[in-house]
This record gives C-alpha cells, sequence and structure tokens, in this order.
C-alpha cells in the first residue's frame, strides 16, 4: 500500500516536468497503554501516515529547496501541496546543492521481528510486566505511566535513482511515582525513549524510580562546595554532551565559525573518546541512511582527547569543502539539519561501584530540574532533584535543591573517573562520569 501512494505522489511531481524531486514517506504506527495507579486505564492504536516532499530549482551556483509536508493524498491537496512546494523552491535561494545518488547502504536489523508479527500481543505482553514490577514496590504508590511501542516504516526515493526503505521498532516509557512518610510528599518522575526490548530493564528501573522517590523524602539541601567532585549517570550526561559537543562537532558551527573545536586540538582528557555512530546496534537513530540518503557511517569525533573531524551534511560537507559524514537529519518540518546521529563516548576502566568509593567528598546528581546548557559557551546552572552526598567513599544522604553550575566545555577536560559501565539512553550509548571542576551552591 504505501508503494502506491509513493507512486501516486511521484506521478503528480512528473506530470510538473520537474528534473530534481525527493519523497520521504513514513507509515507509523504507534501501539500504547495508559497507566493509573496500578491499573491499565486505557489501551490506543493509532496508524498513520505522513509523506515531505522536496524540490530543487537550480540558478547558476544557487540552488532554491522547497520543502512540504503533507498527510492527504487527494488529487486537488496533492496537486496543491506540489504547487506550493514549487514556488518555495523559487524562493527559498542558498547554496549550491544536489541531492545524493544510489550508494551501498549498511546492512542493518532494526525491528523487532515478534513486534512486526504481533505488536498487539508485544504491547499487552510488556505492559503485564511492568504492572507486575509497579506492584513490587509496596513503599510507593505508582500514580501514572505511559507506555508506547513504535513501528514505523520509511522510504526514501529521489529523482536520482535512490528507492530507499527501512522499518524500525522502538519503545517510549513515562513513569510517575509517588512516596508518602509522616505527612510529607514526594514524586520521581521520568520519561525515555529506547531502542531494543533488552534495554527497557522493568525490574531495575521500577526499583531505583522507587528507591529514588523514597529518599528524596530525606533528602537534604547540599553544602556549597567549589571545584566539586560530581558523578554524572548516562542520562544526566546527555543534555550536557548532546546540546553542547554535539553542536561544536558539526559541519555547520565549523562554517559558521561558532565552533570551539579545531582539528588534532586537545579538547578533552585523555581518557575521553567520542564516536557519532549512524550504525549503532542499539541506538535509536541507527538507519541504514541518513535524512538525505547518505550512507549512515561511524565517525570518531575525538580521540583521546584530540578532536578529529566535523560531522557534515551534503550542505555543510560542500561549504567546508569536505564530505558529508552521513549527518543530515530531517526535522519535524522536512526541513534537512545537520545534526549527530548516536552518540557514544567509550567506556572507562574503573567500576561504577569502585568509582564511589574513590570519592574523598562529592556528588550524584540522578536529575536535575532542568539542565540546558548554552550550547555555544557550554555554561549551566541547574537546581538538583535527586542526587546523593558521598563522604569518604561511601553515600552519605541523598539531597534536593541547591544548585550545581560549571562548563560543559571545561568538564570534559577534567574527566576524574570514566566507569567502564554503560548505558543506552535515547540516541546515545554512555558511562558514568565524575567530573571534578563543577560549583555545587546550597
Amino acid at each position: 500500500m504505501s508503494n502506491e501512494k509513493i507512486e501516486l505522489i511521484e506521478r503528480t511531481l512528473k506530470s510538473k516536468d520537474l528534473n530534481e524531486f525527493e519523497i520521504l514517506f513514513v507509515d507509523k504506527n504507534v501501539y500504547e497503554t495508559i497507566f493509573m495507579k496500578n491499573d491499565i486505564d486505557n489501551l490506543r492504536e493509532v496508524n498513520d501516515f505522513e509523506y515531505f516532499i522536496r524540490i530543487l530549482s537550480q540558478k547558476n551556483n544557487e540552488t532554491g529547496i522547497g520543502v512540504v509536508r503533507g498527510n492527504s493524498l487527494e488529487p486537488k491537496d496533492l496537486d496543491f501541496i506540489v504547487n506550493t512546494c514549487i514556488s518555495l523552491s523559487k524562493a527559498n535561494i542558498g547554496p549550491k546543492y544536489t541531492f545524493p545518488g544510489n550508494d551501498i547502504l549498511p546492512k542493518l536489523e532494526l525491528a523487532d521481528k515478534k513486534i512486526i508479527k504481533d505488536p498487539l500481543g508485544v504491547r499487552d505482553n510488556l505492559s503485564e510486566e511492568l504492572i507486575t514490577e509497579m506492584k513490587q514496590q509496596d513503599k510507593v504508590i505508582p500514580t501514572f505511566a505511559r507506555f508506547r511501542i513504535h513501528s514505523n516504516n520509511r522510504f526514501l526515493k529521489n529523482s536520482n535513482g535512490i528507492d530507499y526503505n527501512s522499518s524500525t521498532t522502538f519503545f517510549f516509557l513515562e513513569f510517575s511515582i509517588k512516596a508518602l512518610k509522616n505527612g510529607k510528599q514526594s514524586e520521581f518522575w521520568d520519561t525515555l525513549y529506547l531502542k531494543d526490548r533488552t534495554q527497557l530493564q522493568f525490574k531495575e528501573r521500577v526499583k531505583n524510580w522507587a528507591k529514588y522517590a523514597m529518599d528524596t523524602l530525606d533528602a537534604r539541601v547540599p553544602i556549597s562546595i567549589s571545584e566539586a567532585t560530581v558523578l554524572f549517570p548516562p542520562s544526566v550526561l546527555v543534555p550536557a554532551m548532546n546540546k553542547v559537543v554535539g553542536f561544536h562537532a558539526l559541519g555547520r558551527t565549523k562554517f559558521e565559525k561558532l565552533s570551539r573545536f579545531n582539528t588534532e586540538d586537545q579538547v578533552a582528557s585523555e581518557e575521553f573518546t567520542m564516536i557519532d555512530d549512524g550504525i549503532l546496534k542499539g541506538g535509536l537513530y541507527s538507519n541504514p541512511w541518513d535524512g538525505e540518503g547518505v550512507p549512515h557511517q561511524t565517525s570518531k569525533i575525538i580521540d583521546k582527547g584530540i578532536f578529529k573531524m566535523h560531522l557534515n551534511d551534503r550542505k555543510y560537507g560542500s561549504l567546508n569543502n569536505e564530505k558529508s559524514t552521513g549527518n543530515g537529519m530531517r526535522s519535524i518540518n522536512g526541513t534537512v539539519i545537520n545534526h549527530p546521529s548516536n552518540l557514544e563516548i567509550l567506556p572507562g576502566n574503573i567500576k561504577f561501584e569502585n568509582m564511589v568509593s574513590e570519592i574523598n567528598e562529592g556528588f550524584i546528581i540522578n536529575q536535575f530540574s532542568w539542565l540546558n546548557p548554552d550550547e555555544i559557551s557550554g555554561n549551566f546552572g541547574a537546581e538538583i532533584r535527586n542526587g546523593y552526598y558521598i563522604k569518604n567513599g561511601e553515600i552519605a544522604y541523598p539531597i534536593k535543591g541547591g544548585n550545581v553550575s560549571g562548563r560543559i566545555l571545561e568538564m570534559i577536560k577534567h574527566c576524574q573517573y570514566i566507569s567502564k559501565e554503560r548505558e543506552y539512553t535515547s540516541s546515545t550509548l554512555f558511562p558514568y562520569i565524575a567530573f571534578n571542576n563543577l560549583d555545587v551552591s546550597s
């Protein structure tokens, strides 16, 4: 059925005598369970599609690009969408740009075969597993949870002969737990996307969330320490590393002279190695091709602290006189943006539990209220929502409130410890990292 829809769009495009066009078509299927407390409140199934059309208008050494999103295949609607895209391609003039051609793609297995065969059965079984774990937590009250299975089919076709398709499955989990004691109340709320069923780990996650909610009841405001050692778990590293290090590693920021990274400069500790991997097993953004149709690849950004390369899409690869590294991602409106795929930090040589035992005084931060560093400077200041104070190599007591501040670009130069253990969070595979140059205030 999807092929018939794509052919209909293609016929409409060809009827306009267009030389350069592209169709990205996405079949989207969502299977959701909503929980209220320990019971299933609602089951939902959504099947939908959307498509994005890009049309190029060449003029000397410049190119106009029109991009339009559509979700109707009615002839009148489709004709209007294509005409709108043509008009935009004549108005949005920019640097020279062309679509890629057909290429050899990496072979990836991105879809869970059991989900493809029986999505509702898998959803119901996993929902029951989640309920079972929720009911085991007798000291807390689950208030709300949402569990979704996503199953998407993507098709990319262009006037240069590309005709690609891929199927992928992934999960979304939202969970809220409330704890009560002596008239006091606390809540732990988390959301995350995960690629594989092995990453769900309901038993461990629900147990940890319940512990965080209970411990927060007895939390204290942290003591103030300058140049403190602060341990970031993988999930807390994501907004720090992706928004700042990922930003400065882009070809766009190199071209716009915003990047603080120059090739072969020492930008991080020798223990720090970061990779952009568009074919990472278990990576949420893994796919044989990027948003433009360029084969995804593995690119070493920082090698033992030395910056090695910027990540390009086709536009910034051309502007930087470099090749695309497969880092053209589609935004929600269908435009291509220069963006990392899956970021990976290689493991260190110490276990997490030994990291804690080596810290004389410091903190573990499990959750900030909002960690949103400035992408250019890397500066941030964030309130602690859940964490622990470490004294003499042991966890002394839980903390909440207070503030942690620092600069991400300086943090990566002061990695005191990097754990052997790593965890998938959304589009990342990160270890635990202890930094020794942060400021903690009450």
